[in-house]
């Protein structure tokens, strides 16, 4: 028996109370359990006197503790592999129902994320390997200087690193409100390597209000500060630096960005920024406008989120099958005022946030030209990838991205230094293509089997859920058995609306989706009221949801005047049966003559003119019993205000 002194955090702890190693069977341990309750029991040591009976319960608490874990094979196995900081996770019900193979994957993928995030927590670092390929001389034409391009290895010796950079950052956390980072970078390029070094102080004053300070250890000694202030609608920011061994002969540098948002209800917003440097008497000024609009294309039109306006809806379950139902998209334009470098920039990105992928283009048109480019990123947990093409007065490149734990590299090639737009053609199509790719044969079979996992696991819930809410929903179906069955016999009496069968559940109904419908039959029946079911979309359908999140229907199927009916009703409109087109109202013998009588004599005052007019009245179409024909009239404007009234 391990002494009590022993913390629980000791991995094997739970093995050592009660003296079993860690290969033990669930016999012995189930035997040693036995063994150890009866001597430990608060009951059996009460001779020792009130002195041991701290002891005595902490001892026999651990013993329960200690049973409960390690004679269950899924929490023995969690313990084994993560200690007793596995044991605090909230792990989801059905990996129990996997074998033990899938379960050591995820608890190593676990484990894993879970140093990575105790790295992070204390240091948080981040780097960055940048190298730059010129790869011109692979699409060069003849010239002098290049005697044979038709050799290809003339061609490939050509290509050569024209910069190279490695930057690393590690950031750590003095307090709630304090942290400071140390960034290292080394840079080679053509004629000379760059070497810095420089700390940064960053400390939040107040929720709106925080300072900056950085300081540049090797040469040039530079010292800069920075102070922002950001809330709802407005952020001002004001950044200054200097050489202090020119100081005197080098005025600093400062940047001014102020940004505001334009409207209350509404996410754009507007920055101007100027910068003034030595260089640059002038200065820089920068003025632009963004915004951002999130977008759902699995909910109709008609259907108001509850949201705030600007808030997207990520949290939709399991998503549409393509992946592009959900996301973000987002504009901006901007206006650029530095001499010759002076432009006009237009941008448009949109996020899918099921795909994890984000498309962005863009175009610059300034005085020396215009360029434009196309850029793709997924991200993912772990890993992120971007490629981005595009053409300018910088000639035609390529630009590749890998980041793996907040490290990245990064691969821009130079293809051509001139204006070439055929090869820009060529440079934005192929990756294009790859990006369809991979998006028909990776992305969208993920898509779909993360898909098919949520609706699995609320199959599992529907199957095995026996909560108060679904015993509740029982006792309330019990109850209405009685009057649906007399509402259902009252309606068959007269020809009325008689629901045969009621189901709700996801849509579409397919492969993934198929298992999830819920009966509701009988509430349905017990809704129906002089031939007529009707319930708001302002209030809740009061069914059991049997996939959260998912777009779900009402489908129907039903008997109206001895005819059998289909319906499906999505969850977001009013639930109205029969459907209006099924409605061919039967009329009175009392009001047949009345109409009859009317239409022959003509004489109307103002007001039954205006009632019988055309334009006010609801055709309707119905049989003459007594000549056997058929019989065109209209009914008044009133008939067309309760259009699913079943009329006697």
């Amino acid at each position: 028996m391990s002494s009590t002194g022993d913390s629980l955090e000791t991995r094997d702890y739970l093995y050592a109370v009660l003296n079993l190693p860690p290969t033990a069977s669930q016999n012995e341990i189930r035997e040693r359990y036995k063994a150890l309750s009866v001597i430990f029991h608060p009951d059996k040591q009460q001779q020792h006197g009130e002195h041991t009976e701290d002891t005595v319960a902490s001892t026999f608490l651990d013993i329960q503790k200690a049973y409960e874990v390690l004679s269950d094979p899924f929490l023995r196995q969690v313990y084994d592999r993560l200690g007793p900081d596995g044991l605090k996770q909230k792990w989801p019900a059905e990996l129990r129902s996997r074998d033990n193979e899938e379960i050591k994957t995820i608890l190593n993928e676990w484990e894993f994320d879970r140093r990575h995030e105790i790295v992070e927590q204390l240091l948080q670092p981040r780097g960055s390997i940048t190298c730059a390929i010129k790869a011109s001389s692979l699409f060069a034409s003849g010239n002098a200087s290049s005697p044979n391009p038709r050799n290809v290895l003339n061609r490939i010796r050509g290509i050569g690193v024209t910069t190279f950079g490695v930057r690393q950052n590690v950031t750590k956390r003095l307090g709630p409100n304090t942290t400071v980072a140390i960034t290292g970078l080394a840079q080679s390029g053509p004629r000379s390597i760059t070497r810095t070094l420089t700390g940064t102080l960053q400390h939040q004053l107040t929720p709106r209000f925080a300072l900056e300070l950085t300081a540049a250890f090797l040469k040039p000694h530079i010292i800069a500060a920075a102070t922002t202030y950001n809330d709802n609608d407005n952020a001002v920011s004001l950044r200054t630096g200097f050489v202090p061994a020119l100081w005197r002969t080098v005025p600093p540098f400062l940047t001014l960005s102020v940004g505001r948002r334009l409207f209350r209800h509404s996410p754009t917003q507007a920055s101007t920024t100027w910068t003034f440097s030595p260089g640059s008497p002038v200065g820089r000024l920068e003025l632009h406008v963004h915004s951002s609009k999130p977008f759902d294309l699995t909910l109709p039109d008609e259907y108001t989120q509850s949201s705030e306006p600007g808030e997207p809806m990520f949290d939709n379950g399991p998503g549409s099958i393509s992946g592009f139902g959900v996301g973000i998209g987002s504009w901006s334009c901007g206006l650029i005022l530095h001499g010759i470098e002076s432009c006009i920039t237009v941008n448009y990105s949109v996020f899918l946030h099921e795909l994890a992928l984000r498309l962005k283009t863009g175009v610059e048109i300034g005085l020396p030209g215009v360029a434009y480019s196309l850029s793709a990123k997924w991200s993912g947990k772990r890993a992120a990838f971007s490629t981005t093409a595009g053409v300018g007065n910088w000639g035609v490149f390529v630009r590749l991205e890998l980041s793996y734990l907040r490290q990245k590299w990064t691969l821009p090639i130079t293809l051509s230094p001139e204006n070439d737009h055929t090869l820009a053609f060529y440079s934005i199509v192929i990756p294009s293509t790859a990006l369809t790719l991979g998006y028909q044969f990776i992305l969208k079979p993920r898509r779909r089997a993360q898909r098919a996992k949520y609706f699995d696991a609320a199959r599992r819930t529907l199957k095995e859920d026996r909560s108060a809410v679904m015993r509740e929903i029982e006792n309330t179906i019990l109850l209405l058995r009685e009057p649906a069955r007399r509402h259902m016999d009252a309606e068959r009496a007269i020809g009325g609306l008689v629901i045969l069968e009621a189901a709700y559940g996801p849509r579409p109904m397919d492969n993934e989706t198929a298992g999830l419908d819920v009966d509701v039959t009988i509430p349905v029946q017990a809704l129906v009221h002089n031939s007529q079911v009707y319930v708001s979309n302002k209030v809740p359908k009061g069914f059991y949801d049997p996939a959260p999140k998912t777009p779900k229907s009402l489908r129907v199927r039903y008997m109206f005047r001895e005819q059998m009916h289909y319906a499906e009703i999505p969850e977001w409109m009013s639930i109205v049966l029969p459907l209006r087109g099924e409605i061919r109202p039967r009329l009175s013998f009392r009001l047949l003559t009345a109409l009859v009588f009317f239409s022959q004599k003509r004489t109307f005052s103002r007001v039954e003119q205006r009632e019988m007019d055309p334009k006010n009245c609801l055709p309707v179409t119905w049989h003459d019993i007594s000549e056997g024909g058929t019989v065109s009239h209209c009914l008044s404007h009133p008939v067309t205000h309760l259009p699913h009234r079943h009329i006697a």
